[in-house]
């Protein structure tokens, strides 16, 4: 058992605001804590720091002890807990809310993402950031910044070293504490949009309420984004047979204990088919596994008559926020350990291949220290914690910096502001495998998503991005010849040639005879991408019409249960029809086809449901891919 979730994310922030003054002997009590004290608690304090680098850097901070800020004196004294390189083992500098010594953040919120972190919510006089990525602190580079805070974030690896930054990022006195941030009320933040603008706000610190981007009001949001104050939910999707259940901390809500929740969702199992149940960790940092037992064990009671039905799956859902018992009850479910309580089960039910990790690399590792224990600094009396025990990797699950899905899928910017879940996407298409990542000196991607982990179609446009020393004029895949439709210096249109068979094949970019560059790049049987109408918009407004023909748009919305026109590309050597979802729910599609008057252009017409209402994501899933996510206005 592991506990990280009762104090890393609702504790409050641990320096000083300026004006504040610790004196040097609450300094030196506190410093002698961790020097000391905290290394005689832990259960093993050294077990990958060297004890005389330790002292080295003791005796460093004790020699200017009286001449730091408090900022600076307590960064420096996190970054000593850091040194010993045990993610459970740390003093608070973060948290939701300011304790009474006057301790300050940003009012924004921060999510780090594939391309990058970017700002999810912020007040009306900071409301230029939103959906705009943070660049630089105070002058310095954001990837200088995250090289400061990786020595007083204690992690394993990147993942978890990006998903507490989220919060670091936010706090002005530990940025200022690192020499990043200028003394002062406003910290200068540099921001850039999707549209590669970049400008600069002098922020402050306040609790003004925010805006949130995505806005929950303007349209629905992800499940896994959905009900954040929940301990735990769980909802049936009869359209398809899916339930999902989120598990948001491994706790016992007292306004919905967890016995209670279990049963509810056990019925809900007994009483409804079932093809494909979603247990999703993703965010769940820790708490007591002991809670998930009893859900375990009656969970495998099921598990005969589940697998009884060859289409029944299991996804467990994974993030870098997945951490500590959130990671422990997840890998539960890969586990080769057969619990005491299962024994008497007889032999278990056969589930091999039919348990998928989806998403990504949990911020925790598979083993490592845990079993905290609450500590509170004798001078300052600022709190953290510190690990008791070794927990090992169950039995079948590799050791490494993290626990790792059978399918890997990536969360872009234009994934989240679009209100996209890729993760339930490629559940809902039963993706086993992600096509491989193009490579070389010409990048290849799908010529509507722009999109690196979808692979190409024959047939399909596509786009080759690199330093071309002049506009190409010529392309070939596998050496046959590709109609080109349009380029310049660094991008070059074309269109995959019919005759490409699925399997890796080589891309040649070339002007007058003379190769300028070339990759690698997977081709598919089908390879969806839709459109999009305005690329520099966030939110992804799609290449979508009315059922009257003219341009879906916020001012010009779709009716409920009126016909759309989806324009796409990658329909490839398509087998069967493929599926259109807004949101989560099935749309009925009327027509799917390639234009012939426009190769390579694939048309879609699918009725909007009844039910919805708003800023949409619309997505396609066709050979057990799922495509990029566009966004469509519906009142």
């Amino acid at each position: 058992m592991r506990c990280g979730r009762v104090c890393l994310l609702t504790v409050c922030f641990a320096v000083l605001v300026s004006g504040q003054q610790f004196s040097t002997a609450v300094r030196r009590a506190d410093l002698d804590f961790v020097a000391n004290q905290l290394p005689a608690l832990h259960a093993d304090f050294f077990y990958q720091l060297d004890r005389s680098a330790f002292q080295a850097a003791v005796d460093n901070l004790n020699a200017k002890i009286g001449n730091l800020t408090d900022a600076e004196f307590y960064v420096q004294l996190a970054a000593l807990v850091a040194m010993a390189g045990d993610a459970h083992t740390i003093i608070y500098l973060t948290g939701i809310s300011p304790l009474p010594n006057g301790f300050r953040n940003f009012p924004l919120q921060l999510r780090w993402l594939d391309d990058g972190v970017f700002v999810t919510a912020a007040p009306p006089e900071y409301a230029q950031a939103l959906s705009a990525k943070l660049v630089r602190v105070g002058g310095v580079p954001i990837d200088q910044v995250m090289q400061s805070l990786a020595t007083i974030i204690p992690h394993d690896n990147d993942q978890w070293l990006q998903y507490m930054s989220q919060l670091y990022l936010t706090g002005q006195q530990i940025l200022q504490g690192l020499d990043i941030a200028p003394a002062g009320a406003t910290t200068p933040l540099a921001f850039r949009t999707l549209a590669g603008e970049e400008f600069t706000l002098n922020v402050g610190t306040s609790d003004t309420a925010s805006v949130l981007a995505p806005s929950p009001s303007d349209g629905p949001v992800p499940d896994y984004l959905a009900n954040p104050n929940a301990y735990y939910w769980v909802e049936y999707l009869p359209e398809e047979r899916l339930v999902y259940f989120k598990y948001n901390i491994c706790g016992d809500d007292p306004t919905n204990p967890f016995a209670g929740f279990t049963a509810k969702t056990m019925n809900m199992l007994d009483a409804n088919p079932v093809d494909t149940l979603v247990m999703d960790f993703r965010g769940n940092t820790g708490g007591r596994t002991s809670y998930f037992s009893q859900f375990g064990l009656e969970m495998a009671k099921r598990l005969p008559a589940l697998a009884a039905n060859p289409q029944f799956r299991i996804y467990v859902a994974i993030d870098k926020g997945t951490f500590s018992s959130g990671m422990d009850d997840a890998m539960q479910f890969k586990s080769s350990d057969i619990p005491a309580e299962l024994e008497s089960l007889g032999t278990p039910a056969d589930l091999s291949g039919r348990i998928i990790a989806i998403g990504q690399p949990t911020g925790g590792r598979p083993s490592g220290y845990g079993s905290v224990q609450p500590f509170t600094l004798p001078g300052s009396r600022l709190a953290g914690q510190y690990s008791t025990a070794f927990v090992p990797a169950p039995n079948g699950i590799p050791d490494g910096p993290s626990f790792l899905p059978d399918v890997r899928i990536g969360v872009r910017s234009t994934d989240y502001f679009a209100r996209h879940d890729p993760v339930l996407a490629a559940i809902l298409a039963r993706t086993e495998a992600m096509p491989a990542s193009p490579s070389g000196t010409a990048i290849v991607v799908n010529g509507a998503s722009f999109r690196a982990d979808q692979g190409l179609a024959p047939g399909s446009f596509a786009s080759a991005f690199g330093a071309f020393s002049q506009t190409p004029d010529e392309v070939r895949v596998n050496g046959v010849p590709a109609r080109v439709v349009g380029g310049n210096a660094w991008q070059v249109n074309f269109l995959v040639p019919a005759s490409i068979p699925p399997g890796s094949a080589t891309v040649s970019v070339c002007a007058g005879g003379t190769e300028l560059a070339n990759g690698q790049v997977a081709i598919t049987a089908v390879s969806p991408g839709i459109f999009v109408w305005q690329a520099v918009d966030p939110s992804q407004p799609g290449a979508v019409e009315n059922q009257d023909y003219s341009v879906n748009s916020r001012s010009n919305p779709a009716a409920p249960g009126s016909v759309v026109q989806i324009f796409a590309t990658g329909c490839g050597q398509l087998s069967e029809p493929p599926q259109v979802f807004f949101g989560d729910t099935p749309a009925q599609v009327l027509f799917s086809g390639e234009l012939a008057q426009y190769p390579g252009l694939w048309q879609i017409n699918a009725v909007a449901p009844l039910s919805l209402s708003g800023q949409i994501p619309v997505f396609i899933i066709a050979g057990n891919l799922s495509s990029n996510a566009v966004t469509i206005s519906v009142r």
